[in-house]
């Protein structure tokens, strides 16, 4: 079957350019200017791969990049977008990007990146080790077993998470776990996700999920 693609692009040109592109490659290809067009190209049927514009009008590309990839079936997401800071990139790939490119792309390099993306989906997962939670020590462990010493108010914070694994916590159970209001909460995050990449050398899997609260997007096990 050929690979099935949904360009959300709302540059004309460069659309078209792409859908040529890819269609002479023997790829199956639809197009969308702006995220409603893209949803209701969604509801016709889930693509194999989304090449994604961040500058899109009505919604952030970041924000549809997050929905893409949030829970349930999901296509491969690869971005190609004009924002070329290191800090963009990081948030592409913190929303769930597969890949990230930055215009101007060599057609050839997407053509690449699709196949790339087709492949890994295609291959079966490796089983994934679990960070744990130790309440007793106050300790956050990582897969590859470096552990985080946590202070009282990280481990409230982190627990809801672990008790039930792969659930997006409301922000209304942060606060009411760590008393605090929405800045406090925030600043919380960010000290945190800090400690851990500091003192273990990997990112804590922590999403913030728009107008919902925290998903933490990896095993999870007390």
């Amino acid at each position: 079957m050929p690979v099935d693609v949904l360009v959300v692009e709302d540059h004309a040109d460069l659309r078209e350019e792409i859908v040529s592109f890819l269609q002479r490659r023997r790829m199956t290809v639809r197009t969308a200017a702006s995220a409603s067009e893209m949803d209701k190209a969604l509801a016709d049927r889930l693509p194999d791969i989304v090449i994604l514009d961040l500058g899109l009008p009505g919604e952030d590309g970041i924000s549809i990049a997050g929905r893409l990839t949030s829970g349930g079936p999901r296509p491969g997401l690869i971005i190609v977008t004009a924002r070329g800071r290191v800090e963009d990139r990081i948030l592409g790939l913190h929303s769930g990007a597969d890949i990230y490119l930055v215009k101007p792309v060599d057609l050839r390099e997407l053509e690449a990146a699709v196949l790339s993306v087709m492949r890994r989906r295609s291959e079966p997962p490796a089983p994934l080790a679990a960070w744990r939670l130790d309440i007793t020590q106050w300790r956050l462990i990582t897969p590859g077993g470096v552990a985080v010493l946590l202070n009282e108010m990280e481990v409230r914070f982190l627990s809801p998470f672990f008790e039930t694994p792969g659930a997006t916590i409301d922000r209304s159970l942060v606060a009411e776990r760590v008393q605090g209001d929405a800045r406090g909460i925030d600043l919380l995050v960010h000290r945190l996700r800090r400690k851990v990449e500091a003192d273990t050398g990997e990112a804590l899997p922590v999403r913030t999920v728009h107008a919902r609260g925290f998903a933490f997007t990896a095993p999870a096990m007390l």
